[in-house]
């Protein structure tokens, strides 16, 4: 890097930024239960962004290149000059980089061969019935150190790490078979919940094997339980984003109530750090340190969130990026939710949200219809709603739960939304 250093110091870059990464990781690859294939990987990506002023230092373009390992120095300075070449023609409103922080991280004490152990010895602990089978299954255990270097003063080294599981399952039911397949991620999981979290994919593909077409409804209450909720309050962390409301577009407003007065109150915190995230990163891409952040509380807007070019832009000082986000929970428990008339949407195909419209739905792969007392799956039809309309009067449960980098509400109730369905 010290050489990379150089050849940019020496450039026409008016600043730069080198963000090198090192992942260091173990890998199986089961078909059914049966290792088919194991891998261990030491890869490193160095990147580097220039940026190149105006002549009367009003605009400011950028470009990013990677720098092979194997470079030569003539090669390294012919990425840089054709960076800078491509960041003259790019002319955004000038805004400074991070400025005169300094950490060595001691790196993460994790033996990535036991984990690596844990996962598998937790699949192998999955249970099914007759006519259900893991098809197979990948396991990645990934531990990554960030270097982040810049022309002013920024010298920071931070390491997290972070496993992804990829689950393909299947289970039949007189000739008809269902095949499931889900990404897990997280850091430090326990063996059990691991084996849980699978096994549930099987609860779903029974259900789906029993389950009838979705009635329309054009004023249906729906609760949304499954692992898209985080995709939900997306739509409010993204308002509050420094580069949406410097286009105009956010919708939230610092001292205004982002949600309706017949709406749980709304409370979402940014971490830095959260315990079996694999986002724990104590710097952002820019080197600078990451911060809690209150971006709303009881539903009224506190601050917002992201990168230094936006935070120059708005004038704002005391702004943070954001890597893992606490929602707090409501007023109602799920018990309570499932005792009005509802359909339960547990998974969609894929759940579409338009953060400056405020659309948002999808395909229901599975859910449950109920008339307060008893239930049955449903597959089919869609959801359709408009964040301006659920937001009067939406609710949480009082339960939560963490998804990687997120702590939610375990249920969100939404009233008079359109389910499109069987006639």
């Amino acid at each position: 890097m010290n050489e990379l250093i150089t050849i940019l110091k020496e450039s026409k870059a008016s600043d730069f930024i080198i963000r090198q990464t090192n992942t260091v990781s173990q890998e199986a690859f089961f078909i059914g239960q049966k290792l088919d294939m194991g891998r261990a990987k030491d890869v490193t990506h160095t990147m580097v962004t220039v940026y190149v002023d105006s002549n009367d230092k009003k605009f400011r373009g950028s470009a990013t290149k990677e720098i092979h390992p194997t470079s030569t120095p003539e090669e390294m300075k012919k990425e840089i000059d054709e960076a800078i070449f491509a960041a003259s023609f790019v002319k955004n409103p000038w805004y400074p980089v991070v400025e005169n922080y300094t950490c060595e991280n001691a790196g993460i004490n994790v033996d990535l061969t036991a984990e690596l152990v844990k996962i598998t010895k937790a699949m192998q602990e999955v249970k099914t019935l007759e006519n259900e089978s893991v098809n197979s299954y990948e396991i990645f255990v990934n531990k990554k150190q960030t270097h982040i270097v810049n022309s002013k003063g920024v010298d920071v080294t931070m390491s997290n790490f972070e496993c992804e599981v990829e689950v393909v399952i299947n289970t039949s039911k007189d000739g008809h078979e269902i095949e499931l397949i889900k990404d897990f991620k997280f850091a430090n999981k326990p063996a059990e919940e691991i084996t849980a979290d699978v096994e549930k994919m099987f609860e779903s593909g029974r259900a789906r094997l029993e389950a009838v077409p979705t009635k329309q409804n054009e004023h249906a209450t729906v609760l949304l339980t499954g692992d898209d909720v985080p995709e939900f309050f997306g739509y409010y962390t993204a308002n509050a984003n420094a580069s949406m409301q410097y286009m105009g577009v956010g919708k939230a407003k610092i001292g205004e109530k982002i949600t309706g007065d017949d709406s749980d109150n709304l409370t979402i915190v940014g971490k830095p750090v959260l315990e079996g995230s694999t986002k724990n990163m104590p710097y952002d891409t820019d080197g600078k340190p990451v911060k809690e952040i209150t971006l709303y509380e009881n539903g009224v807007c506190k601050s917002f969130w992201g990168s230094t070019q936006h935070a120059h832009y708005l004038k704002l000082e005391d702004i943070s990026s954001k890597n893992n986000t606490i929602v707090s929970g409501g007023s109602i428990s799920i018990e309570e939710m499932r005792k009005v008339p509802h359909v339960e949407i547990t998974d969609f195909s894929a759940f579409l949200m338009d953060e400056v419209s405020g659309n948002f739905g999808g395909e229901i792969r599975l859910g449950y219809e109920s008339d307060g007392t008893n239930r049955h799956s449903v597959v089919g039809g869609s959801l359709s709603a408009n964040f301006a309309n659920v937001s009067k009067n939406v609710k949480f449960s009082k339960e939560t739960r963490q998804i990687n980098e997120w702590i939610v509400p375990c249920a969100v109730m939404l009233t008079d939304v359109v389910l499109a369905g069987e006639q």
